[in-house]
Parts: structure tokens; sequence; C-alpha cells
């Protein structure tokens, strides 16, 4: 009787799974879960199905169809993929056998194309998702890969599923499967597109990354292998779409690489670029610089051989009227002559006549040697050319360059010339100012209120009246004009043009009021967002707050110090710091970490011993700071500091009296200093009874010398006035025993200054100044009124007093090792910085031109 109800109850359960009844539920785990996820009860069907899963349920299609529904509720996508492919691949299996494929269809209402189309969906999801993630973010799965090497898997796993799908159709078309269930390979098509998209996304990250870099052999090896892509590809969206980067990137390539040029500046590298780039806009402007430079590299050499070389190597260049002109007049040095009617003309040196016809209100000599020397005047910008000054109609100065034969170089004029690099100069035209090249051409024309230049970056700063921006070597703006400050925000310019130190690492600007920073190219590197900026040093950058607070930050604009209510930064790795307290300034010292500034320098073991004796630190690799530290805390009503060769160290303000302390912040002297001061900041001075003395670096005491005034000369040495006599002494209090070749020894001088040569001093004895080195050794004696410098070692211009008449001088110039004169002194004055070889003298309500033989050229 048991037996017999346990048959029908077996039969009642078989029929039931098989036409779904409504007592399935109670008997199907997975009909169950099904319907709690159709349902919405996510939470419920999550747990039945990893239980289900862990059983022999595991290969049933609907488990794993249901479990990516789950994932795609929970919003994760990259699980709702991988499960979906593995539903769909399970599916295939079981509706190759026609009764399981009409259950699945009969219980779920599903057929193997919404197996299909799940997958797809995920396929679609996973590649939207993929390309709406920020290119240059790590990503946030944990792998640490970014998006460029993200996308690359894609592309990978895309293209495995295609191979497999394409190779189960072939199965499913041979069983009829695809035939009896409404099968559409929608999963195929879609791979394919995405894939191929995705290849454009690869394309476009790849491209962005090689622009980035702003490299001429990332360039080359972009389009290197752009013709491989383009070559073995049929598709011609994909061949349009390369060729949008392909032009840009060369054309990237072709500015980089004339812009290096630029800066080699030379005749082969404008040839070689013109070889090496053929279809570059810039060919052609190439070859006239290679052109250019030859001729004045002709011009400069000045000899037939050159000349010759030039005329061969270009037969129908632009400059063959002139090199055969120079050629005919090889050995003729004109020269600026002064006239009885107060002009100017060329004649030849040798003979004095007449070489050109022009008069000129000013003229220098032609500059014959090559980027060897020059003056900020401009005078030697062009070799083999010479710069004339011209009155208009409202004496107005107009300057410009000729030729050797007379002719203009070119039609430009100018009311000021700035020469500040080799082979660069500012020129100023109507209160406007531009850059031209040592080949006359105007490399930024006239249009600037300000302009500055970084010869060693290649790059300048422009300013039009309103807003700041910077330009290249070429004179291409790199950024807008739109910057409101750059460097700093209370940065003073004493001249409207200038050469200047850009930041190496990036550059403050300041945009709407607020500062930030941007890298060499243009690139915003650190958000505007600051009151004030500073440029970087040794990795930390001054800043202040919005809320006037001032704090460092790191290149990627970290905080990395304390706050502070004010800080002066020092030259030195150190700053002032100050805190409010209680309504009332305090003042401390902040040292700055080394970390940074050694791994900048890449130091090895002999540099760190010199940055040790420099900062008086035991700096070694493994006590380097690593951290800001306060030294001395704020607290303090004043700190001073000194900076020389021998100390630099910090004088505390205490109710006794001033306590000195080193860069590490320890304590120095032991007994309070009174009436401490600072001078130039190198030199702690303290008075006592109407006497000065100085700190002693090496008794780290005050000098037991006590004098009435003292005066900084250089790094080493002070000079101490005792009883109306001057003295030298070095800074640990030796006396400096200052002689000449023949051994004497001269002391107790009238006065001692610098001179305007750093290294050397000048002293006074009688009335008149000698010239001294930094060995103690007397290379003038004392016969001079003025002493200063020239170009040419051991060549002084000096004054001397007319003897018989102390009021009245006159000017020459002297050897130092002959201890003769070159020039006789018998001028009335003397200019020393406009033209190699030549010097101006006063004659004739002028000035007239003399050579390095004494001959003036004047009538």
């Amino acid at each position: 009787m048991i037996s017999k109800r346990l048959s029908i109850f077996f039969i009642i359960f078989y029929v039931a799974t098989a036409v779904g009844n409504p007592f399935l539920p109670f008997f199907n785990k997975l009909y169950k879960t099904h319907q709690l996820i159709e349902n919405k009860n996510f939470t419920e069907a999550k747990k039945s199905i990893f239980i289900l899963k862990s059983k022999k349920d595991s290969s049933e299609s609907i488990l794993w169809y249901d479990l990516t529904r789950i994932y795609l509720h929970e919003n994760k996508i990259d699980s709702a993929f991988i499960i979906s492919d593995k539903a769909l691949s399970v599916a295939i299996q079981q509706f190759q056998n026609q009764g399981k494929a009409k259950q699945i269809a009969k219980r779920y209402h599903l057929n193997l194309n919404d197996f299909d189309s799940l997958f797809a969906q995920q396929v679609e999801k996973a590649y939207l998702i993929n390309r709406n993630t920020n290119p240059d973010k790590i990503a946030t799965n944990g792998s640490g890969l970014n998006q460029k090497e993200i996308n690359q898997q894609f592309i990978r796993l895309f293209k495995t599923k295609l191979n497999f799908f394409q190779f189960r159709d072939s199965i499913l078309k041979k069983s009829g499967v695809s035939k009896v269930q409404s099968f559409s390979p929608k999963s195929n098509t879609l791979l394919t597109n995405c894939i191929f998209h995705l290849e454009l996304t690869q394309d476009t990250l790849n491209f962005h990354s090689v622009i980035q870099t702003n490299s001429i052999e990332a360039y080359k090896e972009y389009l290197k292998d752009y013709w491989k892509k383009v070559e073995s590809s049929t598709n011609l969206n994909y061949q349009i779409h390369q060729l949008n980067f392909f032009k840009i990137i060369e054309d990237s390539l072709y500015n980089l690489a004339y812009i290096s040029t630029i800066k080699t500046n030379t005749e082969n590298a404008f040839l070689q670029f013109a070889k090496d780039y053929p279809r570059a806009p810039q060919k052609d402007s190439a070859l006239n610089h290679a052109e250019s430079i030859a001729y004045l590299e002709a011009k400069s050499v000045n000899n037939e051989a050159q000349y010759n070389y030039y005329l061969s190597k270009y037969p129908k260049a632009k400059h063959k009227d002139q090199v055969e002109y120079l050629l005919r007049y090889l050995n003729v040095i004109p020269v600026p002559y002064l006239t009885k009617d107060l002009k100017y003309v060329f004649v030849d040196s040798a003979s004095s006549e007449t070489w050109t016809d022009s008069f000129y209100d000013f003229a220098y000599p032609y500059a014959s040697k090559y980027h060897k020397k020059w003056y900020a005047n401009g005078s030697m910008l062009m070799p083999g050319c010479a710069l004339v000054m011209k009155l208009d109609e409202f004496a107005t100065p107009e300057f410009y360059y000729v030729e050797k034969d007379g002719s203009r170089v070119n039609k430009n004029s100018y009311d000021e010339i700035i020469q500040f690099a080799p082979n660069m100069a500012f020129v100023l035209k109507a209160e406007r100012y531009g850059i031209i090249n040592s080949l006359g051409n105007e490399v930024l024309p006239c249009k600037f209120q300000r302009i500055y230049f970084d010869t060693s970056l290649g790059i300048g700063a422009v300013f039009n009246g309103k807003y700041w921006g910077f330009i290249n070597i070429a004179g291409k703006l790199i950024t807008p004009l739109q910057f409101s400050g750059i460097l700093a925000s209370k940065l003073t310019f004493t001249v409207n043009a200038d050469i200047i130190e850009l930041p190496k690492l990036l550059i403050p600007v300041s945009l709407n009021n607020l500062w930030g920073y941007i890298e060499a190219n243009g690139q915003v590197a650190i958000d505007y967002k600051y009151k004030q900026a500073y440029p970087f040093k040794n990795g930390v950058a001054l800043i202040e707050s919005n809320e006037s607070k001032w704090f460092y930050i790191n290149r990627f604009g970290d905080v990395v110090s304390k706050e502070y209510d004010n800080i002066q930064d020092h030259e030195n790795g150190f700053c002032k710091i100050t805190k409010i307290i209680d309504g009332k300034k305090k003042i401390g010292i902040l040292a700055k970490p080394f970390r940074g500034f050694i791994h900048q320098l890449n130091v090895n073991a002999k540099q760190l011993n010199e940055l040790s004796a420099q900062f008086n630190l035991p700096l070694t690799p493994e006590n380097l700071r690593a951290e800001f530290k306060e030294i001395i805390p704020p607290i303090h009503e004043e700190v001073w500091y000194t900076v020389n060769d021998f100390f630099t160290g910090y004088a505390v303000k205490q109710k006794t009296g001033f306590a000195l302390y080193d860069t590490a912040g320890k304590a120095i002297n032991k007994n309070p200093i009174q009436n401490i001061n600072v001078q130039a900041q190198k030199l702690f001075v303290a008075k006592e009874k109407k006497q000065l003395k100085w700190f002693n670096p090496k008794t780290k005491t005050m000098s037991t010398n006590a004098v009435d005034e003292i005066s900084i000369l250089t790094d080493h040495w002070l000079g101490g006035l005792n009883k109306g006599v001057w003295n030298i002494y070095t800074m640990d209090e030796s006396l400096v025993n200052i002689t000449n070749e023949k051994g004497n020894i001269y002391k107790d001088f009238e006065a001692v200054a610098p001179a305007e040569k750093e290294g050397f001093i000048i002293a006074q004895k009688k009335g008149l100044w000698g010239l001294i080195n930094e060995k103690g050794t007397v290379m003038l004696d004392f016969k001079f009124l003025d002493i200063y410098f020239t170009d040419v070692p051991n060549q002084f211009i000096v004054r001397i007093p007319i003897q018989g008449n102390p009021e009245e001088s006159t000017w020459g110039v002297y050897n130092g090792l002959t201890n003769k004169y070159i020039i006789d002194p018998v001028f009335e004055g003397m200019s020393y910085e406009d033209f190699s070889g030549y010097w101006l003298v006063p004659y004739n309500e002028k000035n007239a031109w003399l050579d390095s033989k004494g001959n003036l050229f004047a009538e």
C-alpha cells in the first residue's frame, strides 16, 4: 500500500516538474530561486543560489543566468560579465539536447537567444565602463594598471571570446540548434564591434601617451608603427582614424625637431634637419638658416678659403654678391671715423681712406668673432656686420645693422637693442619689445611691454600689458596670454627686458587672481587655488592659502609642512617662521628637508661632504632630514641669521641677550651676547664700549679684536678700522698679510672695499688705490684714482692724477703683468664695455674710437 502511494507521488512530481504546475516551487529549488529574482528579491535569491552553486545544479545554465542578474543588481560588472559568459556556454551545451531545450523554454520562458543577449549586454557594459574611465588614473580594482593596460586586457579577452564563439557557432549550425532554438549570434557581432572600437580607443590612449612625452624618438617610433598598422588593416574607418593622429604626431615631431635645431643653431644641424625631414614645412626655412649661418661663419673667419667654400656650397645663395665683394676686399678692416661735422663714416683702418659713403650719428666697429664675445648693446650680435645709428627727424635714435659694403642687412630698425645670448637680442620699437637673432630675423615681433627669457630652458615670458604668456625659443606661444602673474605675486621687475631664471620643475602662475603651477609645456600641474605661490626649491614650494596661512607643498600639491602665520624662505635651506601667539609675533627657524634636495641632485659621497660643510650639518645618507623640522621653535621675539663660507647660524633674542645656534638647532655660546647685530647677512657683530667685535667661527666666540668699523670684503675677508686705519682680517681673526711680488708687506690702509670683480678687493694708500687678489697679492700698485676691469685678463682701464695738478686726471689702459701702459693715460675719459679691442674716448664734444694700438679714428 505504501509503495503504491509513493509511486503515485513520484509520478505526480515528475509530471509537475515537466509541465510547470503550481506545486513546482515546493520541489525545485532552482525554480524557486528564479521566481525570487523575478520578484526582485535578490537577497534571498543570492543565499539560495550560492548553496546550489556548490551542488550538482552548477551544471544548469539557469543557475548561471540568475547569478548574472544578481551581480547586475549589485553593479558588479566584472563578475556579471564572467558569469554571463558561463551561462551562455552551459546553455549552448544544454540546448543541443532538444528535450532539455524545450524544458528550459517551457519552465523559465527562455531560449538560447536570451542567454546570448544577456552576455551581449555584459560585453556592452564592460566596454562602456572601460571607455568612460580616465586614461590617466590607476584602476581602482586593485590591479595597479592604468587604463591603457586595462584596455589591452579587454581587447585580448574579447578576441578570445570571439574566436571561441565562432568555433561554437559552427558546431551549433551542424547540430541544427540555431534553427530550432531561435539563436541569433548577437554576441559575435557585438564583440566584433567592441574590439574595433577598443582598438580605436587603444590608439587614442597610445596617441595621448606619446604626445605627452614631448620626445623626438617617441614620435618617430609612433610614426614607424603607424605605417605597419595601416598596411596590415583593410578597414577604411580605421585608416582615417589613424591618419588624424599621424598628422598631429608628424607636425609635433617637425616642430620639436626644428626647435631643437634652432637651439643648436649650426649650419650642419639645419642641413641635417632638411635631410631628415624632407616633408617638413620648416625645410625651406632650415636651408635658409644653414646658408645664413655659413655666410656669418665665412665673415667671422674672414679668409679666402672660407669664402670660396661658401660659394661652392651655395652657388645661388642670396649672399653670393656680398661674399664676392668681401673676397675682393678681404684685408680691409673698416672702422667708424669721427669727422669734423661730428658724423661717423667707415674708413679703411690702415689707410684712413673712406670705405663707404654713408654717414651715421653713431657707429660701432664691425663684429668679426662669431659668438666669442658680445655686449648687451648688441654691437656683436651679427658677425661681419656693424651696428649703426641715425637720428630721425624727431631726434629719435634708429639702430640697424649694415654689411661690410655699407648695405643694410634688412629694413628693420629699432629704438634699442639689448643682447642677452650669443645669438639673440631683445629689440625695442615704439615702446614694445621683441626678439631678433644673429641672422637679423625677428624671432618675435615688437608687440610686448615686457619680455624675459631663460636661455638654459629656451623658454621666455611675455607681457602684453594685461596678461602673461610663455614662448619657446622659436618665438611661438606655448601658453595663451592669460596669466595675471608669474613666479611670485610680489615679484618686481626693474627692467622691461632681461634674462631670467625660470624654475626647472614647475612654474608658478596666477589665473583669475589664484595661483597654481604649470609645466614647461604649458600643461596645468597643480590647480589654481592659492593666494600666493613661489617657485619650487629642493622639491618643495612655499604657499600662502586663501586663509592667509603659509606652508609648503610637494610637486603633486600635497601639503608637507605645518601651517604658520608667515614664512620667509631663505636660500640656505632654512626659513624664518612666524606664529601669532596672544596677538604677538613669535619667530623661529624651520629646517627644510634635504631628502628632495639630495635626490634631485643625485649627489655622491664627495658632494655630500661638501653639503655637510656648507650647511654645518653631519650629513650622511643615514641621517639626512626627511621631514621639515623646527630647529628653533617660533617662541622668540627676533631671530637673525648669517651665511658665509665659515659659518651659517642664528642669533636668537632672549631676555638676557642673544644666544647663537647652528643649523642643527644646537646652542654654541654659553653666555648671552649683548647688542648683537647682523651685517650684510654674512657676519654677526656686537658693540662693546663703542667698538665692534665679530663672531669667530673657529673659537665660536666673539672676536678678541675690537674695531671702530667693519667692512665685509668677501666671504673670507673683512676690513677692520682701528685708530683711523684699515687692516684686512679673515673671519677667524687672522691678519691677512698683503704683499707684492717683491715681498713688501702692506698694512694700515686708508680705505678698503670690494673690487668691481668678485674675488678682488681695492685698498687705498696716500689717496691712491691699488688692486689686491684673493691670495693677498698686490696686482696693481697704489697709484690710481680709479681701477676698472676689462674683458682681457690683466688689462685695466685706470685714471691717474696729473702731476702738479691733482685736481685734474687722465685715463689710459694699464697691463698688470708688465706694469706698463698699453694706452698712455692722456684722455679725458674712457669707456670700457662697448666693443672688444676698441675703446671710446671723449673727442670734439663726441666720442671717437681708439684701437688697441692707440690709433684714434677722428679728424
